[in-house]
């Protein structure tokens, strides 16, 4: 069997695809929203299906919420809806001052990618849509 000369792709490096998002807020609901903004120099790449995990420091508040995983189930701009029952958590807060660590969104377990020659991103994929 022969392999034709464009079945690698060039990933770009990248320590996490997509990068993990810092989060402003999070509702105390069922499901959960998350508002998570990318660096400026990324931008927000998460789809729906995609499993994240969430790291809430303590000064955040909501601590139940820290170290849980879950699947999106939809995105908008900046709003994750996550599969999370949040309705009696603590509330989450931003804490003033200086913060030695963020409240932040990443993705959890590995993924499936491929680079999009017309885009030039790495989009989320997963085996059966369900990670691996």
């Amino acid at each position: 069997m022969t392999v034709p000369n464009n079945a690698n792709q060039y990933l770009p490096p990248t320590i996490a695809i997509p990068s993990a998002l810092e989060i402003t807020d999070i509702t105390k609901a069922y499901p959960m929203v998350v508002t998570a903004v990318a660096n400026s120099d990324q931008k927000n790449t998460y789809q729906d299906k995609q499993l994240v995990k969430l790291f809430i420091p303590f000064l955040f508040g909501m601590t139940q919420a820290n170290g849980l995983q879950a699947e999106i189930i939809s995105v908008n701009n900046d709003e994750i809806t996550l599969d999370i029952d949040s309705r009696n958590f603590d509330p989450f807060v931003v804490p003033t001052g200086d913060i030695e660590q963020p409240a932040s969104l990443s993705p959890a377990g590995s993924k499936n990618l491929q680079f999009d020659n017309s885009t030039r991103t790495v989009p989320f994929q997963s085996l059966n849509n369900r990670g691996n």
